[in-house]
């Protein structure tokens, strides 16, 4: 049990000693195979509120340089913290109890103290995610080998195919939660004049809700039916899944093998700000990426517009003001300075938000960024669908428009305001025109984008509490420019719906 009595707090830098340390006592080579010291080096960091502190450390030797560093998921160890050993940003017990504490060692690569609510992993070993291990082995008699050859079967329209071998390469891993793997496949088909070989890529991702994968699939297999038999599909290819592993297979968004390759572009950088300087360094004018802000808007639309019914719960704006409640509890805890401010937008936002009643709730990504977007010759692709639902169109564009702000704009960069400003500009008229060919009338757009500033203001008020869920020290400054930009949502309505029905 943990205590509540006043020790020497672990703080984050000390964790990948301790997890060195229990490997040791474990009696369990940290990397199985090589030899000399190796240091831990964070790969990924997020605390979740009630959901505790997932770690990913990358292993490699002490001496290496940061650009040296394998990344190889064979060197991947997580490290997970209960919500009782945490309080706030705070880990709640010392690097001494951590090394007295009774030790559990749980093969393969599994490490527990349950006093401590701590659990070190050495990846693929997950025991919230059952499936992954055989998921990363694509042994010939498992149920990979064949569930990846009946996808691959399924994308080519041809039976004929057989699977020769298999590549597993995790891309995104969050311990507990979900894997992203891309597989490189080596086929073969037999003809009259011999044996033809090609290569395909897939991606697949592992869940530990079985059912969850289940559910999802099933949601984007019926979206891409809709939207192939009316246009090009605004989604990968779902196709198919290892239900036993909780695993979900899709298309890999590239240039079929054998054609002219177009260029593929994440949505990150496709849409990353992007000024010209002059000589000396001055701003001479701003780049609008206009034709993938279209084509996003597009594809937004197509999905506000779709007839496909996501199952579960509506995700209302009741439950949105909830959250922004709880977001702005974290901020005032992690930076008491300006506790006051946060709270007070925060509770003007959720009043807003639960009075919200918008004319009807329509299929929605949930999560709808530049992050989930790809951008394949002149053609956007939507993709992570784990929060497909129905929902205020609003709570999308909100949600586009609030990750759409560039990062320099916090430090009030010179050219971010009307780089941003420019750009969101042609993301409302691109999907107010996509709206209208899809048959939307006017008003019901206008109430659409007059509501998209408080689900903007909301979404503004998660991305302030990115440093308390990174664990990373309060920048006054920094927050107190997102709390002004919150202000401005709030405060701009009037301004904001003119500006709105003017745009048509």
């Amino acid at each position: 049990m943990i205590q509540n009595e006043a020790v020497a707090a672990l703080s984050i830098q000390e964790l990948p000693s301790v997890v060195v340390q229990l490997f040791e006592r474990a009696r369990q080579p940290l990397l199985p195979g090589t030899q000399g010291q190796h240091g831990l080096f964070v790969r990924y960091l997020r605390r979740k509120p009630g959901r505790g502190l997932a770690v990913v450390y990358n292993a490699s030797p002490l001496n290496s340089s940061r650009g040296t560093r394998s990344r190889t998921p064979e060197r991947w160890v997580s490290l997970t913290l209960g919500e009782a050993a945490l309080e706030g940003t705070q880990i709640r017990f010392a690097a001494w109890q951590a090394q007295e504490a009774a030790l559990e060692a749980q093969p393969p690569g599994v490490l527990r103290i349950p006093d401590l609510d701590l659990v070190v992993q050495a990846f693929p070993a997950d025991d919230g995610l059952p499936g992954l291990a055989a998921s990363c082995t694509p042994a010939r008699d498992g149920p990979l080998f064949s569930g990846l050859e009946a996808a691959a079967r399924v994308q080519l329209c041809d039976p004929a195919w057989h699977l020769v071998s298999a590549k597993a390469e995790p891309v995104r891993y969050k311990p507990s939660s979900r894997c992203v793997i891309r597989y490189t496949l080596l086929l073969a088909r037999t003809t009259t004049e011999g044996t033809l070989q090609r290569r395909l890529a897939l991606f697949g991702k592992v869940y530990g809700d079985r059912e969850q994968a289940r559910a999802i699939q099933a949601a984007m297999q019926q979206l891409y039916t809709e939207q192939a038999a009316a246009s090009q599909p605004i989604l990968p290819r779902p196709l198919g899944a290892v239900e036993r592993l909780g695993l979900t297979l899709n298309e890999a968004v590239e240039s079929p093998e054998g054609t002219e390759p177009e260029p593929l572009r994440t949505g990150l950088r496709a849409l990353q700000a992007r000024v010209v300087r002059g000589g000396a360094g001055e701003i001479l004018d701003v780049v609008i990426p206009g034709t993938e802000l279209r084509l996003a808007a597009h594809a937004l639309a197509r999905l506000h517009t779709s007839a496909a019914r996501p199952a579960g719960a509506l995700r209302t704006g009741a439950k949105e003001a909830k959250r922004a409640r709880e977001r702005a509890a974290l901020i005032a805890a992690h930076d008491p300075a300006q506790a006051d401010a946060a709270q007070r937008l925060a509770e003007q936002l959720a009043t807003r938000l639960e009075a919200l009643e918008p004319d009807a709730y329509r299929p929605a990504h949930g999560g709808f960024k530049a992050s989930q977007l790809l951008f394949h010759g002149q053609r956007a692709f939507v993709v992570d669908f784990d929060g497909f639902c129905r929902a205020d169109p609003a709570l999308d564009v909100g949600y586009f428009l609030a990750y759409l702000r560039p990062s320099g704009l916090w430090y009030r960069r010179p050219g971010m305001r009307p780089w941003f400003e420019s750009s969101a500009a042609c993301f409302v008229s691109a999907y107010r025109q996509a709206l209208r060919e899809r048959g939307i009338d006017e008003v019901t757009t206008d109430g659409i984008l007059e509501r998209t500033h408080l689900y903007e203001g909301a979404f503004l008020l998660k991305i302030a509490t990115r440093r308390v869920n990174r664990m990373n020290s309060p920048r006054t400054g920094e927050l107190s420019t997102m709390l002004a930009e919150i202000a401005t949502c709030l405060s701009g309505e009037a301004r904001r719906l003119e500006a709105i029905i003017s745009s048509r």
